[in-house]
């Protein structure tokens, strides 16, 4: 047995050229530059086509769009502060609250000093140092208590301490002469209000996930005029974002509401009224508790087509997105749009959630574009500038809608026309239909390796083949 494996004995003169060494980077820098001394095509002569065609920036804006359509859809149920607005029945300026409220037997210490009460439409209204005036155009105004009496009509905007346990009411704004026409939540039953609040924010991580997976997870598809991919690809990531988004949510909640809980009982001269620590630990919170509900949000496109590379990078990439969106909400709404001056955070909601989906897309793109290995990027084409990640051992490329590489539009192309197969870091074509040819470098082939800088032919559709030198 030794013997038949041994290698023939070399003729005097003959060289033995090993696979590695065949396959090396020298010998295809010298095959291309053979290629361009024939004038065939190569890496130095193509289009670069439509920049817009990227994936970091096709799921940017998707993500972007998708995000906003999510905040357009929940911003109806929030409200960051319960409105109540009618008659003072009774009031009492000078009464002190200790400071401490219960709920089921368990004592909770309050951030604020609350002094001095009003009673509008039931609702018992604490007072505190930072109760500010606001006009009916819902700008701050100062505050003359003094000038508040039974009978006179006011709108309060207070804040239910425990927030979704309405058993104690403070009081953040004022406004002496509202609006003859009060809005419809203003005789809701603050009950009702926290309620439906707290339903909207229950479900915010779940459908800003669900609905940034569904348009991530159908831009390729659509993109491609895939109509199977898009829906498929479209639903998965609906499901998964919904579902991932709800379960790291709850986990999301019970990670930031004790930071969120510290921060805000810091006073201080630093944004939003904070310490600077303070401020720091809120927008680390809501950082954090993003990046969790961001891991699902890319997950569509490798799951539908069932690529762990793929979904790598869609985690990946969700993972960062939420984290840097996050981290990005805070700021926007203490230090660009005062926070706390206002009592409703809708634009800085809005902003946030928005720029979350942005980044989430981006980033999945972006890490796609780092990590991955080889790629085919059209440069002629109606796709001419879009890249086509080799995110499989072997894809088809043909005018197959079910084809990896879906080439429409294109008479010269078979359903099924060429594959391309990956070994270890070899990458070979190879034509399927002899009446469709496959031509390299102008060269028609039936099988051949592929090379950095290669350029592929199918009908009128050209590829260039690019590789990441390892």
């Amino acid at each position: 047995m030794s013997q038949m494996n041994t290698p023939p004995p070399l003729w005097p003169g003959s060289i033995r050229i090993t696979k590695d060494e065949a396959n090396s980077e020298h010998v295809d820098n010298l095959l291309k530059r053979q290629a361009s001394l024939r004038g065939e095509g190569g890496i130095t002569r193509h289009s670069r086509g439509k920049w817009y065609y990227q994936n970091w920036f096709l799921f940017m804006v998707t993500g972007m769009l998708a995000a906003f359509g999510a905040w357009a859809l929940l911003e109806p149920y929030f409200d960051d502060m319960c409105y109540i607005q009618g008659t003072i029945e009774s009031m009492n300026l000078e009464e002190t609250h200790s400071g401490r409220s219960s709920l089921n037997g368990m004592e909770f210490e309050l951030y604020v000093h609350p002094k001095g009460w009003v009673k509008v439409n039931g609702a018992k209204c604490w007072l505190f140092e930072k109760t500010q005036g606001l006009t009916a155009s819902d700008d701050l105004a100062e505050l003359d208590l003094s000038s508040l009496e039974v009978g006179q009509e006011i709108g309060v905007y207070v804040m239910p301490e425990p927030y979704q346990m309405v058993e104690l009411c403070l009081a953040n704004f004022i406004v002496p002469e509202p609006a003859a026409n009060p809005p419809e939540k203003a005789s809701f039953p603050i009950r009702q209000i926290v309620a439906q609040t707290a339903t909207a924010g229950t479900v915010l991580f779940a459908v800003v996930a669900a609905i940034i997976g569904l348009a991530i997870g159908a831009t390729d598809g659509l993109i491609c005029r895939v109509a199977r991919r898009a829906v498929i690809g479209g639903l998965v990531g609906l499901v998964a974002g919904f579902i991932g988004g709800f379960v790291s949510g709850i986990v999301a909640n019970i990670v930031y509401a004790p930071l969120n809980q510290m921060a805000m009982g810091q006073e201080g001269p630093g944004p939003g009224g904070l310490t600077t620590f303070a401020f720091v630990v809120q927008m680390g919170g809501r950082s954090l508790a993003w990046c969790l509900a961001g891991m699902t949000m890319g997950l569509g496109q490798g799951l539908s087509l069932r690529s762990g590379r793929l979904l790598l990078y869609g985690f990946l990439g969700g993972i960062i997105g939420g984290l840097f969106g996050g981290m990005i909400f805070d700021p926007v709404d203490l230090l660009l749009l005062g926070g706390m001056d206002h009592p409703s955070a809708h634009i800085s909601r809005m902003i946030g959630i928005t720029v979350i989906g942005a980044t989430v897309g981006a980033m999945i793109g972006l890490v796609e574009l780092l990590a991955r290995d080889a790629w085919l990027r059209m440069t002629e084409g109606p796709l001419a500038g879009k890249e086509f990640l080799i995110f499989k051992d072997l894809m088809h490329l043909g005018a197959s809608p079910r084809s990896e590489v879906y080439l429409f539009n294109d008479t010269g192309v078979a359903q099924q026309h060429a594959t391309i197969r990956c070994s270890g870091d070899t990458y070979e074509i190879e034509g399927l239909d002899d009446n469709f040819p496959v031509m390299v470098n102008g060269r028609t082939v039936s099988r051949t390796r592929l090379r950095n800088g290669d350029q592929i032919a199918l009908g009128r559709t050209v590829f260039l083949f690019q590789k990441k030198k390892r």
